[in-house]
């Protein structure tokens, strides 16, 4: 008697499956800063109609899930009282139609308005160093702000001559309590390409240095 062998491959989900988390558009992780306002996006993967609801500490909203192609289905929560200082904790569950269910959790996030500003961990680029005279040649300087301020980004050679400045609103990517990413393309307010070496970034909150960081342009 001869033995096969058969190696399936299902593509049947067993249940829905909470597939993405997003607080302001950035992933939500624990331990994150959180603004007093949150904007809370989630992705639910189902072969099946899907209903939730978002808890926000003890506060739980019934959130309506509309089905956006593929198995994906997506539900948005904007949280209009804000919430008081200190810390917090979010719980999604998502429930199909034949009785299937979800949670996921993010404990915890913290607001921290009445608070001085901080930058929490060092901020980085990336690629560094980088060319900016090749075309898309640009370097992504992330940090993460312990609440939501008005944001300067200013670029300095190492004689301390600002080579490039740009602003960004407290609530907006740049000034965004939690993760920020901005990028600078290496060239001058005047638009002129920076010249090989080493520049210092400085993150300025409300007229104060807040962190500051060092890259590297290298030109080919």
């Amino acid at each position: 008697m001869t033995a096969l062998l058969c190696f399936c491959h299902s593509t049947a989900l067993a249940g829905p499956k909470i597939s993405s988390v997003l607080i302001n558009g950035v992933k939500a992780l624990p331990g994150d800063p959180l603004s007093s306002t949150p904007i809370i996006s989630v992705t639910v993967t189902s072969t099946n109609a899907v209903t939730g609801r978002i808890s926000v500490d003890n506060t739980t909203t019934a959130v309506t899930f509309a089905f956006g192609g593929g198995n994906n289905y997506y539900g948005t929560l904007e949280v209009a009282a804000a919430l008081a200082d200190g810390s917090h904790s979010l719980t999604i569950e998502a429930f199909d139609a034949i009785g299937g269910g979800a949670t996921f959790e993010v404990v915890p996030l913290f607001v921290q308005t009445n608070q001085e500003l901080v930058v929490q961990g060092r901020p980085l680029n990336y690629p560094n160093p980088f060319d900016p005279g090749i075309p898309g040649g640009t370097t992504l300087i992330s940090y993460i702000l312990s609440k939501a301020a008005n944001i300067t980004l200013s670029v300095h050679d190492m004689s301390g001559t600002p080579v490039y400045r740009t602003n960004f609103s407290a609530g907006t990517n740049g000034g965004l309590a939690g993760y920020n990413a901005v990028t600078w393309n290496g060239r001058s307010d005047a638009g002129q390409v920076a010249g090989n070496g080493i520049y210092v970034y400085l993150i300025i909150a409300d007229g104060r240095v807040a962190a500051k960081g060092k890259l590297m342009v290298m030109k080919k």
